[in-house]
This record gives C-alpha cells, sequence and structure tokens, in this order.
C-alpha cells in the first residue's frame, strides 16, 4: 500500500478518506529534517503552512505528489517539483468565501473602529464616545490590488454598501469587471482615490513587497490598508513606518512577513491596526474543504484518476 504523509493535523474526514486507500503517516514536525525522516517512502505530501524546499523533494526520491491545503503554493518549490516529475496539486476554491468574508469584517471593523471602541467601553470610558470619529462605507472608495476569485466575492459582499469599488489587475479588462459594478484603473489611481486599499493577490516574485513606501505615500492620511493574502506583498517595514508617521489612517492584516509575528513586532502596540493571525481561511466549513480537495487531488493522481485540480500539470507533460 503507498503511503502518504500528513505533515500536520487535517480534518478527520479527509484523513479517514486517504486511510481508505493508502497508508497514512501523522507527521509530529515539519522541520526539514523531520520532514525527511517522516516521508521516506511516501508517494505523497500533504502540506498546510509546512514548506517543501528542493532539498527536502530531493532526499524523498519516492515522492510523486505534493498536496496544498488549500490555495497558496508559495510554500512549495513548485519550479522544482517540476524538475522531478512531482505533481503538485492544491484546493484553490475551498476557502474563498472564507476569505472574502474575513476582508469585508476587516474594512467594516476599521471604518467602526471595533476594536478601540470595544476596549473604551470596558474600560469604563463611556464618555469618550464622542472622541472617536468613525466612518460610513455608503460613498466611499475601495480599491482592490488584485482582481482574483477572493477579490471578486469581496467585492460582492461589500458592494451592498453603496461605495465606490476601483481595482487594479494587469491580466483583468473592464468588461471582465463590468458585471461587478467595479472601475478598473491604474494602481496608481486605488491608492491615491481609495479609502480602503485592500491587496489580494498571489505571493511571486513579481508580487514580493508589491505595496511598498511609494505606494504607501500615495494614499490619503485617512486611508486603512487590508491584506489577507501573503504578508511579504506588503513591506512590513515600510507599513510600520506608514502608521507610525501618520502616513495612512491604520491598517488590518491578517498575515505578516514572518510567522509567527515576533513577540515585540510594533504592530502589536498600535491601536489603529486591526490583526488576526492568518486565519481568515480557519472557518469550520472552509477547512474540512481544503481538506478534502487536498487529500482528493492526492488520492486522484496515485490511483491514476484524472486529477481535478493539478498546479504543474502543464510543466509535466512538457518534461
Amino acid at each position: 500500500m503507498q503511503k502518504v504523509l500528513l505533515t500536520e493535523q487535517i480534518h478527520p474526514e479527509a484523513s479517514a478518506f486517504l486511510r481508505q486507500h493508502f497508508e497514512v503517516v501523522q507527521g509530529t514536525s515539519t522541520t526539514a529534517e523531520d520532514i525527511i525522516r517522516q516521508a521516506q517512502g511516501c508517494a505523497g505530501i500533504l502540506i498546510r503552512s509546512a514548506k517543501i524546499t528542493a532539498g527536502i523533494m530531493d532526499a524523498l526520491p519516492d515522492l510523486r505528489v505534493i498536496a496544498k491545503h488549500g490555495m497558496g503554493v508559495d510554500n512549495i518549490d513548485v519550479a522544482c517539483a517540476s524538475r522531478k516529475g512531482i505533481l503538485v496539486v492544491n484546493a484553490p476554491y475551498s476557502n474563498l468565501n472564507a476569505v472574502a468574508e474575513h476582508i469585508a469584517m476587516l474594512v467594516l471593523a476599521l471604518s467602526k473602529r471595533a476594536v478601540r471602541m470595544d476596549k473604551l467601553t470596558r474600560a469604563g470610558a463611556f464618555s469618550q464616545r464622542n472622541t472617536y470619529r468613525t466612518m460610513e462605507l455608503k460613498d466611499a472608495v475601495i480599491g482592490f490590488i488584485g482582481m482574483g476569485k477572493i477579490s471578486r466575492l469581496a467585492v460582492k459582499k461589500l458592494s451592498g454598501f453603496e461605495a465606490r469599488i476601483l481595482a487594479s489587475d494587469p491580466f483583468v479588462s473592464q468588461e471582465e469587471a463590468d458585471g461587478l459594478g467595479v472601475a478598473m484603473v491604474p494602481p496608481e489611481t486605488v491608492y491615491r482615490e481609495s479609502d480602503f486599499v485592500i491587496v489580494h493577490t498571489s505571493l511571486t516574485p513579481a508580487t514580493f513587497h508589491l505595496v511598498g513606501a511609494e505606494q504607501l505615500r500615495m494614499m490619503k492620511k485617512t486611508a486603512y490598508l487590508v491584506n489577507a493574502a501573503r504578508g511579504a506583498v506588503v513591506d512590513e517595514a515600510a507599513l510600520i513606518r506608514a502608521l507610525e508617521e501618520g502616513e495612512i489612517a491604520g491598517a488590518g492584516l491578517d498575515v505578516f512577513e514572518e510567522e509567527p509575528p515576533a513577540a515585540d513586532n510594533p504592530l502589536f502596540r498600535m491601536d489603529q491596526v486591526i490583526l488576526s493571525p492568518h486565519n481568515a481561511a480557519l472557518t469550520d466549513t472552509a477547512l474540512r474543504a481544503m481538506a478534502m480537495d487536498s487529500a482528493l487531488g492526492v488520492t486522484e493522481y496515485l490511483l491514476g484518476k484524472p486529477v481535478t485540480y493539478p498546479v504543474n500539470e502543464k510543466e509535466l507533460k512538457k518534461s
């Protein structure tokens, strides 16, 4: 029976599904050394946050498929996998709604200063309710950097607030965006005109620090930045400086450049920032879907069936 390593715990229905077809090895550590040790003889690996490097693949001659529990595969060296004939699969539709809802939550919480209001009320500072002004989303401008699947869902969820919505994406035309009520504009327009800039794009060499000091300086002093994509899409040091110097009003972040973030991260002491621990996708519904879809990819490939969600299938066919 073929062996599959789960580097981390997944939904029990998905692990039970895998056990119907394979010997499942439950990992206990995600260090490179432990993954190599635990995955010896495994034909498949299913990962969540674990990193699969070229060195790990080199040490696992039996490895045929790597599955990502979720959409983003930036923690897998996909190019190396393709060179070695290893298929990468993911679960690209499993957590879209969960993340889109989280983005909408961050926008609403920032606009109403919800966390600050909660702290003041609990502290007995009821009389300060006139000190902190909040804002309405009606007639506000919400701008998206990146108009992929999650951004489009977030647009639908936020459109009911009667905001004006802008977006910039070199791969999306105005025709594609017309049905969403989105105006496609250059990125500079998104930064300069938006009250909320939502950056949502995959992490690639081209998008590393896509939002840096230059982009933050373009934003209004009253504007907020929202990032629930990948931490390194935003230059975190530049963001911290912009927040400290009042270049922007605040931020809503589900992701960090370093995860977990250091205990002394300056963002932790900023009242104008709302933080969550990279858990936008971790609803009960999405966790099950991510686990089942990624487990399905492993099963399909190792049993010789057509794969529903391949990442690098075209590259494998070329080699």
